[in-house]
């Protein structure tokens, strides 16, 4: 014997060692999960934790991912789960074929199917959507975002009769789906009979479609023109809506809606808007909202006096909800920002900080139509009660200190935000800023921030001296924190300001570093 087949014959005897002794580890494995407390519980009991244990199923890829886990656990559990065809009703178009085969198969026929398919061309939908679709009486998700094709839309034509949630949108850069000449997509023929929630974007369906009726949630983005007796016909067919968001959606005014014939939507909760004043009008003189919970709106370019006689007039319903959220909030915002809009923000330090209760957006719209608007709404008896941060993105002339004025006449300002962020451009608020070196301006002042880049330090501090020359007791004391590079101050400029009466804590951020009170 060589020496070649001597190190041949070793190294064969070496795989073989390895092999039973990997075998002999995977039953003693085996053996201490089979005695595991876990898997003394019957199997009906374990499938259901699990269930409990993964995310909601019409989240897709993150239900997908979860499983994935629990399959790699061990042996048995791969087993149990492979077996369990209520554990296999997601479908993504990543999907393999023993996926497809585990979910689409016999054993499951009657659980219900989730599907999650973003198709960016033809070629991507067309093999999966012809395995799903003779299933479609079992969906009861349906995400799917593909090209607008007649292979897809007849792929899509069956009747969905379990069908619940529906998110159907072209892919993104699409541009025909907002188009007026646009042919709507008949999707389901109608037949979703119990479909609830419906959002649609960059695409549209006939807006008179059986799927529009009966919903507890619409949500349309960037879809082809509705007319607003459209969207009043769906109000009125969906008592029960509690969402309904239309953002960069052309609204078409059509009809002359009777407040006093006005749906009343009761269980209508959530309510966001975007687009042209004279659309908004016409849907909001069509309905009422006793019960809104958030309120989100965003006019687009209009004439002052058209805003004006909306917000005093269609909005008036929705008076008492805006002054609820206003005196109930911590904080509003309001905000005159760099790019000519005004906007008033209010309801934070609720538990979801995403969520904002209301929110009113409206472009290019002179400070005196929202400030009668916030007086219209708060009652001259009440202004003293609201706290608000007044945000001012840059200086327009005198009308910087206008706003100071006009704000400060119906809410009590205690939070101000001058300038930009030091990261979008420099500091442009020096005519405001000025303003606040006489007392009377702001009197409930308490937290001043300073953003943007190029202030200069040694004209702020002759502001501020200015403006508390003189202690007063009703006076509260002053936070200020400073945002970017200023010129005229070092690191002692901090100190230096603190030793201003009534200044009780100063703060600066650069960029890459900050420096306070303690870092001197």
């Amino acid at each position: 014997m060589n020496i070649d087949d001597y190190l041949q014959r070793a190294w064969t005897l070496q795989e073989e060692l390895l092999h039973i002794v990997n075998l002999e580890i995977r039953t003693v494995k085996s053996q201490r999960n089979v005695h595991a407390t876990i898997h003394k519980l019957p199997v009906e009991l374990l499938l259901y934790v699990f269930r409990l244990a993964l995310p909601p199923p019409e989240g897709g890829h993150d239900y997908i991912r979860s499983r994935a886990a629990l399959l790699r656990v061990c042996t048995y559990w791969t087993t149990m789960i492979n077996d369990a065809p209520s554990l296999w009703t997601v479908v993504t178009s990543m999907c393999g074929s023993h996926h497809l085969a585990l979910t689409l198969g016999e054993l499951g026929r009657t659980c219900p199917l989730h599907i999650h398919c973003n198709f960016l061309s033809d070629a991507e939908f067309a093999p999966i959507l012809g395995q799903i679709s003779p299933h479609i009486h079992r969906w009861e998700t349906a995400n799917i975002v593909m090209p607008e094709t007649e292979e897809g839309r007849q792929h899509l034509s069956s009747p969905a009769a379990r069908l619940r949630r529906m998110y159907l949108s072209a892919p993104h850069g699409t541009e025909s789906g907002a188009g007026a000449n646009a042919q709507p997509f008949n999707i389901f023929n109608g037949s979703a009979d119990w479909l609830e929630e419906v959002r649609i974007a960059l695409t549209g369906v006939p807006w008179d479609s059986p799927i529009l009726r009966g919903l507890r949630s619409l949500c349309l983005q960037w879809c082809k023109p509705i007319r607003a007796s459209d969207i009043i016909c769906i109000l009125n067919d969906s008592p029960d809506l509690r969402t309904l968001i239309l953002e960069e959606t052309e609204i078409t005014a059509d009809m002359r809606a009777d407040p006093s014939k006005a749906a009343n939507m009761t269980k209508l909760q959530v309510i966001c808007l975007t687009a042209e004043l004279e659309g908004i009008r016409e849907v909001f003189n069509g309905f009422k909202a006793p019960n809104c919970e958030t309120f989100s709106l965003y006019l687009e370019t209009a004439e002052a006096h058209d805003i004006e006689g909306f917000l005093h007039t269609s909005l008036a319903s929705f008076f008492p909800f805006v002054r609820r959220i206003m005196l109930q909030s911590p904080k509003t915002v309001l905000d005159k920002s760099t790019q000519d809009d005004l906007y008033i923000k209010s309801g934070y330090g609720t538990e979801n900080k995403h969520i904002v209760p209301f929110s009113l957006r409206s472009a290019q719209t002179p400070t005196h139509v929202i400030t009668a608007f916030l007086r219209q709404v708060l009652g001259e008896d009440q202004a003293s009660d609201l706290d608000v941060r007044l945000i001012i993105g840059r200086d327009w002339g005198t009308e910087g200190r206008f706003i100071l004025n006009q704000v400060s006449s119906c809410c009590n300002v205690v939070d101000l935000w001058l300038g930009a962020d030091f990261t979008v451009g420099g500091f442009d608020t020096e005519n405001t800023l000025r303003a606040l070196a006489e007392p009377t301006v702001l009197p409930h002042l308490q937290h001043l921030i300073i953003a943007g880049n190029g202030w200069d330090g040694d004209e702020l501090r002759a502001i501020l001296q200015k403006r508390y020359s003189q202690r007063n007791e009703c006076t509260p004391q002053l936070r200020i924190r400073l945002i970017g590079r200023g010129v005229n101050a070092t690191y002692n400029f901090v100190k230096r300001l603190e030793e201003v009466p009534m200044i009780e804590e100063a703060f600066w951020y650069q960029g890459s570093s900050h420096v306070d009170s303690e870092d001197r």
